[in-house]
């Protein structure tokens, strides 16, 4: 690790989001990259709000990014709602620091004001693309006259800023791609502050970079084309640079970049929380994303990826998004809790589909988690694997009923039989305690050479709907023998 300018020897990385939006996967990684490799060096993590997208920022856009950061644990030392020695922190309270540098571009030569029109702009684009040149603006307005800006001025025109780019080619070092030099003649002047007065991203980025002493610019590559703009612009400024390093895009399973454009809400992280995913799992999967240990490890506590993340070990190409694993990850830390803090990780989720109003038998909670067991993908799962303990007013499944009950009315009139006798049973029995049941039902199917899968199914589906789920005998305990009862009567008669 070679960093240019640090603040007594400290690492400080950035994570700097538009509030355009919610925070997307691809940004949750570029914040725990950022996260993991200041906490691993003992540095600090800044979070900044590039906001100068008037327009589109909102507050709440910002705001849900605070919480999605809150939620995966990702705090951060200075910035947004914190505040700290370098603030403010969002561009949009910074236009002051970014005037004072455009002056100084202006002074020195190093950037003029362009006078273009749009509709001379898009004249300009449609004659580069023409002549198949690789700038789409030919710097028209870099030496005009000092009459010709008088008249622009007097027609009312409203100037943008632009940066002159060099002649010679720029140079980007980069901690995961490497060297490599661009071609001057790839680059046009940049627009560095709109007609509108307000500062572009390439400028109060690379500013904003220098001025909070950020020694590691993180991000992902699809910011790289934008890096030798912005060390075009810092070297005009004699400015140090950071270093860079851009990681692998995050894509999709046919390889297109996962995005907010082409996959919605897909790819933001609260969806995901609010499905019933736990933080731990998301960091472990997002983790996983472009850096690997050793090829074998999948899971890593918090602890350990702090120890181990190191920028050598991030890939220089895209990573797939896999729904599956980060699935098998969640239920992973699911069962890692134990039943008291899955069963307050559940509640709401029961809750929020009106199945409980207030929690005045814990006991009994628990021991419906208990007897989900290890079947939850996610939070939110709960609720169609145990919705029936709380509520009778379900449909029998159909593809259920079909295998276990029967089409032909020989078949029904079996489970008639089946459910009818199972039922009387039930009713007989003083002790409804779990082993008595089970043995119950065990010795009526042996007795009467039943199938016991074909009992226990047809009995699950009478109490139940589905033909999945928890232990039948879990089910028919906690349910209560008059519930039981009651619904073996409603399949009793379905069946007649």
């Amino acid at each position: 690790m070679n960093s240019h300018t640090t603040v007594n020897g400290e690492v400080r990385v950035r994570m700097a989001p538009s509030p355009t939006g919610f925070l997307h996967i691809g940004g949750a990684r570029t914040a725990l990259f950022n996260w993991l490799f200041a906490k691993h060096h003992h540095g600090k993590f800044i979070l900044r709000i590039d906001d100068t997208d008037i327009e589109r920022s909102t507050d709440e856009s910002m705001h849900e990014i605070y919480e999605a950061m809150q939620w995966l644990g990702l705090d951060w030392d200075e910035g947004g709602e914190k505040g700290g020695p370098y603030g403010p922190y969002l561009q949009s309270e910074r236009k002051e620091v970014y005037d004072r540098y455009v002056g100084e571009l202006l002074a020195s030569n190093h950037a003029y004001h362009c006078y273009c029109t749009s509709e001379e702009l898009e004249e300009i684009r449609t004659e580069a693309r023409e002549a198949k040149s690789t700038r789409s603006y030919d710097g028209r307005c870099k030496e005009l006259s000092s009459e010709v800006i008088e008249k622009y001025i007097a027609d009312g025109r409203k100037p943008t800023v632009r940066i002159k780019m060099p002649e010679t080619s720029i140079l980007v070092d980069d901690l995961i791609l490497g060297s490599r030099n661009i071609d001057p003649a790839t680059l046009e002047d940049e627009v560095i502050v709109r007609s509108n007065g307000m500062p572009n991203y390439n400028l109060t980025s690379i500013i904003d970079d220098v001025e909070m002493n950020i020694t590691h610019v993180i991000r992902g590559t699809e910011h790289l084309n934008n890096t030798p703009k912005q060390i075009a612009i810092a070297n005009a400024l004699g400015l140090s640079l950071p270093q860079f390093a851009h990681i692998p895009l995050v894509l999709d399973d046919s390889g297109r970049k996962l995005s907010k454009r082409h996959h919605g809400d897909l790819v933001a992280v609260n969806r995901y929380r609010e499905q019933g995913y736990l933080p731990e799992a998301m960091l472990n999967f997002v983790a996983r994303l472009g850096w690997s240990y050793d090829d074998k490890q999948e899971i890593f506590s918090l602890e350990d990826l702090i120890d181990k993340f190191d920028l050598a070990r991030v890939g220089k190409s895209g990573s797939v998004f896999d729904i599956k694993k980060l699935e098998w990850l969640n239920s992973h830390y699911i069962n890692q809790l134990d039943v008291s803090r899955r069963t307050d990780a559940v509640i709401p989720y029961w809750q929020a589909e009106g199945l409980i109003d207030s929690i005045e038998d814990r006991e009994k909670l628990e021991k419906i988690v208990e007897a989900v067991g290890e079947r939850l993908n996610t939070l939110k799962d709960i609720v169609p694997q145990t919705s029936y303990f709380f509520s009778d007013d379900f449909e029998f499944d159909p593809k259920a009923t079909k295998k276990w009950w029967g089409s032909s009315d020989e078949k029904k009139q079996k489970t008639y039989e089946i459910l009818t006798n199972l039922s009387q049973i039930l009713e007989d029995t003083p002790d409804f305690g779990l082993d008595t049941i089970e043995s119950l039902v065990w010795k009526y199917t042996d007795e009467n050479d039943i199938k016991r899968v074909a009992a226990m199914q047809s009995m699950r589906i009478a109490l139940t709907g589905l033909s999945f789920g928890p232990s039948l005998f879990d089910i028919v305990v906690l349910l209560g023998k008059d519930e039981v009862l009651k619904r073996l009567q409603k399949a009793i008669v379905s069946l007649s």
